[in-house]
């Protein structure tokens, strides 16, 4: 199929080319033929001129040995060539009710005529597809230049967004390990006086440093170490009253499984953050179930947003999925239509049984179906 400004040039092409040559052929040899002459001759022309160019020679290009099948095509399309136009000669005798000559007209000179302006048009087509084809291969090449630039333009936007994202998560006016020491001294001093406080601040220093240590790797983690700090961030939230919970379930199986750093605390924030946990717990599952690591969270979606917030804690998550586990995953999230927000993550379970960096993963050739 060719679009309409394609149509139109090939038109202008074939116009020119039929009034150049009526007009030759007029003053050359003052030889003229009704019109009717000129749409069916020309008509057969240019129908095995593209019959050749989009059927014929694409066929023969997939077929081995194509160089044996070349010759023999030309015979036959000269024949064909010379016959269809004996047959619009043929056709126009009858429709005009010109006297019938023998044999309508075929002599040698005819046959010869013909047989020489089908060699011209069989190289005109072949020139024509030829010329088609290396545009077309040229158009592919460009688009696949242009795609590997997109996907390594979006790659390294990516990685400066999870650069950003995991700066912000530590990002702090004092030195960490400072504060980690002020953290210290805080669980030390109030273990007597307030253990609820020291349980708190201890917990608070193992998620920041959960938090700093990943910071720097763009490997995965066990999903044990960070189901870990979950269970403290979990602790953490509890301490405020009146207020729900995210219940943690999960098979002992996933915990010696790997994931990108921090997906997990970001599904666990965003229920935190976006839910309405005073009414119905927030939920966070992990199976393993047809050979891939299945995530689920769900939380009721809470009347009023949040004060602080910049609304691209998943879309940043699911760019580090994309850039690290590409086709081999399947990321979605949104609302459930009964007021409820529901996350959905499923991984090919051979790409989480070892650790191995995002640059690694992302060549993988298993897909999800």
């Amino acid at each position: 199929m060719i679009n309409k400004k394609t149509f139109r040039i090939h038109a202008l092409v074939w116009s020119l080319f039929i009034i150049w040559e009526t007009v030759i052929t007029n003053l050359l040899y003052d030889m003229s033929a009704p019109v009717i002459n000129y749409f069916v001759h020309y008509g057969i022309t240019i129908a095995l001129f593209y019959f050749q160019s989009n059927t014929v020679l694409p066929w023969l290009g997939k077929r081995k040995g194509q160089w044996l099948w070349i010759p023999l095509f030309c015979i036959l399309f000269l024949l064909t060539y010379i016959v269809a136009h004996w047959a619009g000669e043929i056709f126009l005798t009858h429709l005009l009710d010109k006297p019938i000559k023998p044999l309508y007209g075929m002599t040698w000179q005819s046959f010869l005529r013909n047989g020489y302006r089908g060699m011209f048009f069989i190289g005109f087509s072949t020139g024509y597809y030829y010329l088609y084809s290396f545009i077309a291969q040229r158009r592919h090449a460009q688009e696949l230049e242009k795609q590997q630039l997109l996907a390594i333009i979006g790659q390294q936007q990516t990685q400066r967004e999870l650069d950003l994202m995991q700066t912000a998560f530590l990002k702090a006016q004092i030195n960490p390990h400072f504060l980690f020491n002020i953290l210290n001294y805080i669980h030390f001093q109030s273990m007597k006086s307030a253990p609820q406080i020291s349980e708190a601040v201890t917990r608070l220093a193992n998620v920041m440093r959960f938090a700093f240590d990943i910071g720097h790797t763009d490997e995965t983690v066990k999903l044990g170490e960070e189901l870990a700090q979950i269970e403290d961030v979990i602790y953490l939230y509890s301490l405020r009253k009146n207020t729900g919970t995210l219940e943690l379930d999960y098979e002992l199986a996933v915990c010696n499984l790997y994931l990108i750093p921090l997906g997990l605390l970001t599904l666990a924030e965003n229920c935190f953050k976006h839910g309405d946990l005073s009414e119905s717990n927030a939920r966070m599952q992990l199976s393993l179930e047809d050979g891939q690591l299945q995530i689920s969270t769900w939380n009721k979606i809470a009347a009023e947003k949040p004060t602080i917030s910049t609304h691209t804690g998943l879309q940043n998550l699911s760019k580090r999925l994309q850039a690290t586990y590409g086709q081999n995953h399947h990321f979605s999230y949104g609302p459930d239509g009964n007021g409820g927000f529901s996350v959905q993550l499923q991984i090919a379970l051979e790409l989480t049984l070892q650790p191995v960096s995002s640059a690694i993963t992302n060549t993988g050739t298993t897909v999800l179906p």
